[in-house]
């Protein structure tokens, strides 16, 4: 009888170190996308506020990326640009069915007085436009289809940030 109440307690106590291997597993692998997603968010926001939100100069940049613009916007300054990534964090774009992770951002260009609208506590009055971006990384693993745009309250959604930059009177 002492034999079994042993097993069964070397079972049990087996049986938790095989969880709690299975959820570090987990927990490491959530780690590395957060932080591939923090790379790639930083390098987009970079790039969007070093370009002042121009999109098509974005593009320019990501020529692996799948960008749209704003029918409605001329200076093709608005839209959203696509990029996809392999398992390992690689840029892909030649084989779709390859990607496991997608970058999202998307574009739009506002009066800058709305967007700023918390500085009026200093008396400042701006002037002019601003661009304002989001950008949201996310697990197309699993996944039926990739997304275009960026989905709200999706469990697929690594990390998702706002930017903006001031632009000035410069677009009209």
């Amino acid at each position: 009888m002492e034999l079994i109440v042993a097993i069964m307690f070397f079972s049990l106590a087996a049986a938790v170190c095989v969880r709690l291997f299975a959820s570090a597993h987990i927990m490491a692998d959530s780690t590395e996308n957060l932080s591939y997603a923090i790379i790639w968010s930083q390098n987009l926001s970079e790039t969007f506020v070093g370009n002042k939100g121009d999109l098509s100069a974005i593009a320019e940049l990501y020529p692996n990326g799948y960008v749209t613009y704003d029918p409605a916007d001329q200076s093709q300054r608005d839209g959203s640009i696509v990029l996809f990534f392999n398992e390992d964090w690689e840029l892909t774009n030649d084989d779709l069915s390859e990607a496991s992770y997608e970058a999202i951002m998307t574009t739009s260009t506002e009066n800058a007085s709305d967007v700023y609208s918390d500085v009026t506590d200093y008396n400042v009055t701006l002037e002019g436009k601003a661009s304002v971006g989001v950008i949201a990384v996310l697990d197309l693993r699993g996944a039926e289809e990739v997304l275009s745009e960026i989905p709200e309250g999706d469990e697929r959604v690594i990390l998702k940030n706002n930017v903006d930059t001031y632009i000035g009177k410069e677009v009209g």
